[in-house]
Parts: structure tokens; sequence; C-alpha cells
């Protein structure tokens, strides 16, 4: 691992990106100097060293106008190309927790599930990290593969079945933390090593943010559109997905995305602005987390046209197929982003 550096390190000022750029990220370019046999070098990429500025320089509230710009401009660029992916795509958000075990049930659907909308011509998006959003960009990324391969893969990466909790790898001036370190080194090895091993991975789409820089980002996903300002990236992930999203298993974090969904189809201009919102887990989404019911209650006080449309738009279900049906079915608005 490097030598720790903080902002009293001379080059410190140095900005570890580029704030103006007309791409997206590789995951060749966010991971770079990773190397699986050299623990520790986790440290040593692009992203983490990303984070580590992001953290010294005030996190979500930077401390000087110098970041803060250079913030909005990387930020503001990498949404211009994701207008470009996007554009004639139809494309699909599979939203879920962070912490679900590669050894799962659950992860073993997702992971079905992305390859099951992938193979029918859809662009899967998620917002980049482990859990649910790593198995959804495995599946699409195997998508063109026999589906013994995805078996294999789950296989290979239940190895390391559970992502450790670092939430300090990085202490607020900067400086990482050693042992953190190598523990996300060792969560990341396998899902590395084998995304460098998929001939022709399937395209597919990812908006993580180093708000949550303590969760290694996927390298799953083709496409990392990896952003500073979470509230950007909620936003965006939500906006971007037309084709509808489906939520599985999760906590807080996606809650929240569910109801920021419903706020924008509740006040949805057309009714091909209210994107169909599947719940995928009926016990876990009317009795462990009992949303569905609310979400249903709230559509009937909408606007007449708005509220006639939730019978076709929102779907309950322990069925991947009827998911992606039900998706498959819904002929979106065009995105005012895409490009």
């Amino acid at each position: 691992m490097s030598a720790a550096r903080g902002p009293a390190d001379p080059g410190w000022s140095e900005l570890p990106f580029t704030p103006i750029r007309n791409t997206v990220y590789a995951p060749e370019e966010l991971f770079a100097g990773f190397d699986p046999a050299v623990p520790g070098s986790y440290a040593d990429t692009m992203d983490f060293a990303a984070y580590r500025w992001f953290v010294a320089t005030g996190r979500s509230t930077p401390t000087e106008p110098y970041p803060a710009m250079m913030r909005a401009l990387h930020d503001s660029s990498l949404t211009l190309d994701v207008g470009r992916l996007i554009a004639g795509e139809r494309v699909v958000g599979i939203m879920g927790g962070h912490q679900l075990p590669r050894t799962s049930d659950d992860y073993r659907a997702v992971a079905e599930l992305g390859r099951d909308l992938a193979r029918r011509g859809m662009l899967v998006l998620t917002g980049g990290g482990p859990g649910a959003m790593e198995a959804a960009h495995l599946g699409a990324a195997l998508s063109g593969h026999p589906d013994a391969e995805l078996s294999s893969a789950i296989s290979t990466l239940s190895a390391m079945p559970t992502m450790p909790r670092i939430q300090g790898i990085v202490a607020e001036d900067g400086t990482p933390h050693e042992r953190l370190v190598r523990e996300a080194h060792d969560w990341m090895a396998p899902a590395w090593t084998m995304s460098r091993t998929i001939a022709s991975p399937v395209r597919s789409l990812s908006i993580p943010t180093w708000h949550y820089g303590h969760e290694p980002t996927t390298p799953f996903a083709t496409h990392i559109a990896k952003l500073f300002q979470n509230s950007i990236r909620e936003d965006g992930l939500l906006t971007i997905a037309k084709q509808g999203i489906v939520f599985t298993a999760g906590s807080a974090g996606t809650l929240q995305e569910v109801f920021q969904d419903a706020e924008q189809n509740f006040y949805a201009p057309t009714a091909g602005d209210f994107s169909p919102m599947i719940f995928l887990g009926r016990d876990y989404w009317t009795r462990v987390l009992p949303v569905a019911p609310l979400i249903e209650a709230l559509f009937a006080t909408a606007e007449p046209a708005v509220a006639r449309e939730r019978a076709h738009r929102i779907l309950v279900t322990d069925d991947i197929a009827e998911a992606a049906d039900h998706l498959e079915a819904f002929h979106p608005a065009t995105s005012r982003l895409a490009r």
C-alpha cells in the first residue's frame, strides 16, 4: 500500500481525477493499480485516491471553493456522457441492499434477473455498489454466455461471501486504515479477477458515488459514472431508469429510492412518464418492510390519470420472469437527458 498522504503533504492539492472529461469511467481506469496478488493494492487505485481526497476536503460539504468547483465540473461532465450512453436504450434500474451475501438465494435471483433483462435488450442500471448491485451487473455481463457460467461465477465469488464493514477505511484527514484497506482488497480481488476473464461482457451502466466510497464499486459494470454529489446520483438513477425500477430487499438507502421514485411517478406529467415500480419479494415488501401497501394507497390519492395507471405500473411479485415481462411491456417516454 502506498505511503499515507494528507492535506499537509506536498502534491495533495493535485487532483487525483480529471475534472472535465468526455466519458464515464471504464473499470480499467477507475481501478488501475489494483493487483489481486498484492495485498492492499486497492489503496493504489485512482478510485481510492479520489475517495481520500473527497474525505480530506470535507466529504459532502467541501470546506473550500476550489474542491467544490472541481467536483461540480466533474459530475456535470459525467452526467452529459450518461445522456449519450442512454440514448435509444431501454434503461431499467435494479435497486437493493449492499450487504446482500454472495451466497444467498436473493443474490442469485438478482443476478438471474439482470441476465434476463439484458437478454431482452434492456440496459441494466444500478448504484454500482456491492450486494444486489454487484449481482445485477454480474448477470448482465454474462447474459451473452451459457447459463452455467453464471452459476460458476457465483460459486467462485462465494469464497468471499459477505462484504466487510469498512466504514472507517479513511480517516477525516485522508489517511487510510491499513487493516480495512486489506479487507476491502480481499473483497474486491475475486470480483476483479473474474471481471477480467469475461469475454465480451454485455454493456451495463452503474452510477456509484464517493459519498459511499467505503463500499467498493463493482467492476462488473462496463460503464461507471462515479460522482461526488450523492443527491445528483440518487435523483439521476431514478430519472434515467425510464423503463422502470426493480426494488429488491434492502434497507434505508433502498427505501429512500422507493419514495424518491414514487414522488417522481406521483407527479408524472403523462402516463408515459409513470415508470413501472416492481417490488421483488412479496413477503419482504408486504410484511418485513410493508412499503408496497403504502405505495398503493399513495397512488390512489394521485390525479385521476395517474391513479388509473397504478394497476399497470406497480407490481409485487416473487417471480423474476413476471417482473421482466412487466417491464418489457412498458413503452416509456424518452428521457430528457438522452442525447
